[in-house]
């Protein structure tokens, strides 16, 4: 027996079983539903609305979140609900607006220009002579004659996937074109007439960024931005260790979703330029030492326990067929080393790509569901990581989505009045990581809660829900239907991202023999980190207490990174570099975690500095 699910407004249905909850079927059936916790009931980001057919009881845990008025509309939590028969279920705009924020470029120092193009894979023009009665060389044979001049070792082997329509397509070129080799392969082969690519993505959890390079000439094509479809099972990087534990198979959807997502990039990416995948040669990836063994199908478990350990943690290269990347038949697919436990390639990457001119110590810090960060004085680099949560990022917020049309970005509480902006002036639908920091740093500074971040009941704006305070930030009026809050729960998760991070910080310091004052620079990097309001940052204790100027934000600077390892096997070599001298501290052994971190939870009474210094 299976129910029908109707889920609106794209109009699916799918079959259900009993004994699957609305969110398992879902997944099953790509059907994109947020769930920041990953299914655990911890979070309300899966909330959805049986609008129609047999409406599902309500269970204890989301009577304690909804409100009887809610309940009765058939709100409910997909990932703990059990359809008791064919039903409509809608679900909000906040779980299916496509993002339009995700951050692509970066803006390191270092240009492309500066890095130079010599490529790991070349790209060598021919033109063979035609064979004859007198001249039976095999057509491998007559290739490495004719580049023996000028790339005596370009030939040495061949891809046999290449093999397989390299003699008939010799012939249809007429004798002429470009092969691609890579260590003395030759891994794909075209006319004169057809291009060839390279293509450099950042894999992380949240977000995935692809950039389309011109294999011949290193120019950037095109470049975009997409969701990581991993994220139906989670928003972190526990969270998915957590569901392999439990289901060993999950690892395998979850490969298969980042394969989806890379073979989709790169179709799009090709499609803009009016090309196919099949013309990309080599693909070059940077992503968290997570992201990393979920797409090599490592185990994860055991680093997502202490002491935190990687299965594999050097750069690596192989075929793309063997991950079943749909592109060139002997294209490569080239990964960035981790350094080590969670600081993995995309941290690296943006190492890689950063130009440090001070003599004085620089914090380069990306800010995600797992935050990284490295101290470096000259060549001298330690890194540090700490599970900050997806608070920042929209991710285990009441109305929390992605930065998506209609999400709430920047705030602004005025006594009782809140005036809000949301990206493309649209109607308010959720909040996004930028309006998550910003409220937070309104309730702190307009008093709306304490130090200890416990919203005031005296506040007009504040009201009760059960035994949960919110804040409203939006009502029904504004928003054409559902009240946007901040609760109380939501703050919490705030306070403990940020103290989190801040611990990171304040520990990378101690361990490296510096205070505040000693740093130069704090760099920001990553999508979330482009977008946040400084002041809002350092109102909440976020950042160190330094001068506004000796803040960057930089952009994918894990993007640049794994572009320029694309570019240059130089570059390549520099960051398997940075990942060997890179000194990691794991804080998980020190035991002044705690204690900083508990000591950085509450708000502090520092403000905002704009003074130069």
């Amino acid at each position: 027996m299976s129910f029908k699910l109707t889920f609106e407004p794209m109009q699916e249905v799918i079959d259900c079983s009993p004994s699957e909850t609305i969110l398992e079927a879902a997944r099953r059936n790509r059907i994109r539903i947020s769930s920041s916790c990953g299914g655990h009931g911890t979070c309300m980001s899966c909330a959805v609305q049986i609008t129609g057919g047999a409406m599902a009881a309500a269970n204890q845990a989301d009577i304690d979140v909804f409100s009887d008025r809610r309940l009765g509309e058939g709100w409910r939590r997909a990932c703990i609900t059990r359809p008791e028969g064919d039903c409509i279920i809608s679900v909000p705009a906040r779980s299916t607006a496509a993002p339009v924020r995700t951050q692509v470029e970066g803006n390191m120092g270092k240009s492309a220009e500066l890095v130079g193009f010599k490529p790991d894979v070349q790209i060598i023009h021919f033109e063979l002579e035609e064979p004859s009665i007198e001249d039976g060389r095999s057509d491998e044979t007559r290739l490495r004659d004719a580049l023996e001049k000028d790339h005596p070792e370009a030939c040495e082997t061949f891809d046999a996937a290449l093999l397989k329509s390299f003699a008939v397509d010799l012939r249809k070129w007429k004798w002429a074109g470009w092969i691609a080799s890579k260590d003395g392969e030759v891994i794909a082969a075209g006319s004169k007439e057809c291009r060839v690519f390279g293509m450099a993505v950042d894999l992380g959890t949240t977000n995935m960024s692809g950039f389309l390079v011109d294999m011949m000439t290193g120019e950037t094509l095109a470049a975009e931005g997409m969701e990581n479809p991993q994220t139906a099972y989670g928003a972190d990087l526990i969270t998915y260790a957590s569901h392999i534990r439990r289901n060993p198979e999950t690892a395998e959807i979850l490969q298969e979703l980042a394969v989806e997502a890379l073979n989709q990039l790169a179709d799009d990416l090709c499609e803009a330029v009016g090309a196919t995948a099949k013309d990309i040669v080599e693909i070059t990836i940077a992503g968290n030492t997570m992201m990393h063994h979920l797409l090599l199908g490592l185990p994860v478990t055991q680093l997502a326990m202490s002491p935190f350990i990687s299965a594999y943690s050097d750069s690596l290269d192989l075929k793309a067929r063997d991950l079943n990347i749909n592109v060139a038949e002997g294209g490569h697919v080239h990964l960035l080393p981790n350094i080590a436990g969670f600081v993995g390639g995309d941290h690296v990457a943006s190492l890689l790509a950063s130009e440090f001119h001070e003599t004085r110590p620089v914090i380069i810090m990306d800010i995600g569901t797992n935050t990284e960060l490295s101290l470096v004085v000259g060549d001298e680099i330690s890194s540090v990581s700490c599970p900050s949560g997806p608070a920042f990022e929209g991710g285990n917020i009441s109305f929390g989505m992605r930065a998506a049309a209609g999400a709430i970005e920047a705030v602004r509480i005025k006594g009782g009045d809140v005036q809000i902006q949301t990206i493309g002036d649209e109607t308010a639908v959720g909040i996004c990581g930028s309006g998550v920091m910003d409220v937070v740093a309104q309730l702190h500074l307009a008093g709306v809660c304490n130090e200890r971040g416990r919203l005031q009941k005296d506040h007009p704006r504040v009201k009760a829900i059960g035994k949960n305070l919110i804040f409203v930030l939006a009502d029904e009026e504004q928003t054409g239907g559902q009240e946007i809050s901040f609760s109380q729960d939501d703050l919490r998760a705030v306070q403990l991202a940020k103290a989190a991070i801040r611990a990171a910080t304040d520990l990378l310091l101690q361990h490296t023999g510096y205070a505040e004052r000693d740093l130069a620079q704090v760099i920001i990097a990553g999508a979330f980190g482009s977008y946040i309001d400084i002041d809002s940052a350092l109102a909440i204790g976020l950042l160190p207490d330094l001068p506004y100027n000796r803040f960057a934000q930089v952009g994918n600077a894990a993007g640049d990174g794994a572009k320029f390892a694309l570019l240059s096997n130089e570059q390549r070599q520099a960051a398997k570099d940075i990942a060997r001298r890179s000194n990691y501290i794991e804080l998980a052994s020190d035991t002044a975690f705690m204690k900083v971190f508990g000591s950085r939870i509450n708000f502090a009474k520092q403000r905002p500095i704009k003074s130069v210094a």
